[in-house]
C-alpha cells in the first residue's frame, strides 16, 4: 500500500490544498494544518482510494489528508504504521458527519466504518506521494471508536491533583462541540470509581449541579479551589492526554 495523495487544510470553509509533501510534526499533527493540536487523536486522515471509488467520491471530498491506493482494513488502533519519515499511531474510524451527507444523500448511513482513520504523529518526519505504508512493532493502547468508553478511559487516567476541563474533553475524544450537551448525562451515570470530581467547565469553574461534593474531593487531593474556581496551576494539560511513553511494546 502506497500513498497516492496528500492534501491539507488551513483554514475552514477553504477547500483541501493538493500536495506532493506534508511535514509531520510529533504530538502536534501535520505542520500547517487545521487539525494539527496537541492532544488531539484527530491529527490526521487517512481514507483509502477504494472507498471512494466505491462511493463515487473524489479525492479531497472526505477532507482526507493522506489518501492510498489499498484498503486500510489491516489498520488496528494503536498499531504504529510508518509513511515516509514519520510515525502514525492510528486511533479510531471517523465518524460520518453532517457534511458527509450534503456530498450525497444517505451517504452518511452507507458509508460508515469507511470514512477513513483517524491519527496522531508519534514521530516527526516529511511524507511524500508514492511512499510506501509499513507496519511497526510499536503498540499503544487501543482507543475505542465508542465516545462513551473513550470518555471512561479519559477520565480514569488523569491523575489526583489535576484536573480537566470540559474543553480538554471534547479535544481529548475527538468529538464535536455539540457533544458538550452530552457531558452532564456521561458524569451523572458513571460508576463511582471514575474520579468525575477531576473534571469543572470550560472556564475553570466547578460542576457543583453535578457533582455535589466535588469541592471537598478536589481539596482533599490537594487541588486549589478559589471562588469555586480552580488554579492554572492544577491544569492536566494536553500534552499528557495520549502521551508517547503509553507505548506497550
Amino acid at each position: 500500500m502506497h500513498v497516492a495523495k496528500l492534501f491539507i487544510k488551513v483554514q475552514s470553509p477553504c477547500p483541501m490544498i493538493e500536495c506532493q509533501r506534508l511535514d509531520l510534526v510529533q504530538e502536534l499533527g501535520i505542520q500547517a494544518d487545521k487539525n494539527a493540536r496537541i492532544g488531539s487523536p484527530r491529527q490526521v486522515l487517512m481514507v483509502d482510494m477504494p472507498s471512494l471509488e466505491t462511493f463515487g467520491l473524489q479525492p479531497g471530498i472526505l477532507q482526507e489528508n493522506i489518501l492510498l491506493d489499498g484498503e486500510l482494513e489491516p489498520f488496528v488502533s494503536g498499531q504504529v504504521i510508518q509513511i515516509g519519515e514519520a510515525l502514525i499511531r492510528p486511533t479510531f474510524l471517523c465518524e460520518p458527519c453532517d457534511y458527509i451527507e450534503t456530498l450525497q444523500k444517505g451517504l452518511a448511513k452507507r458509508i460508515l466504518g469507511r470514512r477513513g482513520w483517524l491519527g496522531m504523529v508519534v514521530k516527526s518526519g516529511a511524507i511524500a506521494v508514492g511512499d510506501p505504508v509499513l507496519p511497526t512493532s510499536i503498540q499503544f493502547p487501543m482507543l475505542s471508536d465508542d465516545t462513551r468508553i473513550r470518555f471512561h478511559e479519559f477520565v480514569a487516567r488523569i491523575p489526583p491533583g489535576k484536573v480537566a476541563t470540559t474543553a480538554d474533553l471534547v479535544l481529548a475524544l475527538g468529538v464535536a462541540k455539540a457533544y458538550y450537551r452530552s457531558f452532564p448525562s456521561l458524569i451523572k451515570k458513571t460508576a463511582a470509581s471514575l474520579p468525575v470530581h477531576r473534571l469543572v467547565a470550560i472556564d475553570g469553574s466547578l460542576l457543583t449541579q453535578h457533582i455535589p461534593q466535588q469541592a471537598d474531593l478536589l481539596a482533599e487531593e490537594g487541588v486549589q479551589v478559589i471562588s469555586n474556581q480552580i488554579s492554572e496551576r492544577d491544569r492536566w494539560h494536553p500534552q499528557y492526554f495520549h502521551p508517547l511513553n503509553e507505548k506497550a511494546g
